[in-house]
């Protein structure tokens, strides 16, 4: 378990320079105990579009639709398109097969394999980044924030971070404030995401087992790992 006290460093010096042009690839960190997908919104050439939404079903299609925005359509597609890719390659079945259904709090599960896999799966977007965690049977979570200048953080880690992380946070040298507030906010979504519960149970006390992991992400994003 991470102590929530101490906030990491965000940048990678393997990971690529532009966020954006980064080609789907494994994060390679040292006892990571889930496997960790990232890409970037650039590798969404005209092409890999087109693959990409063959996959998609008909749910997901509208779902696309529903959203005005480029940006967000481009992690919807990247988000989604990987994640079928990738199931696919670990089940040995059809991308564009695999059903979904929801749980109660909106996070997706595999649907219609009887039993047959206990693949468990999430997926997170922030900025130019999408992530996609995989655990061949714990429950997983995946977050991913983008550094924005000038956000107010400090009303958000009063509501919604533990007791004592707001001192913490401000304790730190002014220009390492705000990346160690999203690496606070990144554990706690993960481990929400792991759980399957909404920001509403922020404040309870974690499940026993909750493993936390700090990811090591390009220059300006900040990311963790949820297992249970």
């Amino acid at each position: 378990m991470i102590n929530p006290s101490q906030p990491t460093a965000l940048r990678d010096p393997t990971a690529p320079g532009d966020p954006a042009q980064a080609s789907p690839r494994r994060l390679d960190h040292p006892g990571l105990p889930a496997t960790v997908w990232l890409a970037g919104r650039g590798w969404l050439t005209p092409q890999r579009r087109q693959e990409l939404l063959a996959l998609l079903s008909g749910d997901e299609h509208q779902q696309l639709q529903r959203l005005r925005q480029r940006d967000d359509q481009d992690r919807f597609l990247l988000g989604r398109g990987l994640l079928r890719q990738q199931l696919g390659l670990a089940l040995g079945l059809e991308p564009a097969a695999l059903g979904f259904r929801l749980g109660p709090q909106g996070k997706p599960a595999l649907e219609g394999l009887r039993g047959q896999s206990t693949l468990q799966f999430n997926l997170a977007h922030s900025g130019e980044l999408v992530l996609l965690a995989l655990h061949p049977e714990r429950l997983v979570g995946v977050d991913v924030e983008r550094q924005r200048p000038g956000l107010n953080w400090r009303p958000i880690a009063r509501r919604h971070l533990p007791s004592g992380c707001l001192e913490a946070l401000e304790a730190l040298p002014a220009e390492q404030q705000l990346g160690g507030f999203l690496q606070h906010w990144c554990r706690l979504e993960a481990g929400l995401k792991a759980t399957g519960l909404g920001l509403a149970a922020a404040g309870a006390p974690p499940p026993p087992g909750l493993e936390l992991h700090d990811l090591h992400l390009p220059e300006g994003y900040a990311g963790s790992l949820a297992l249970l």
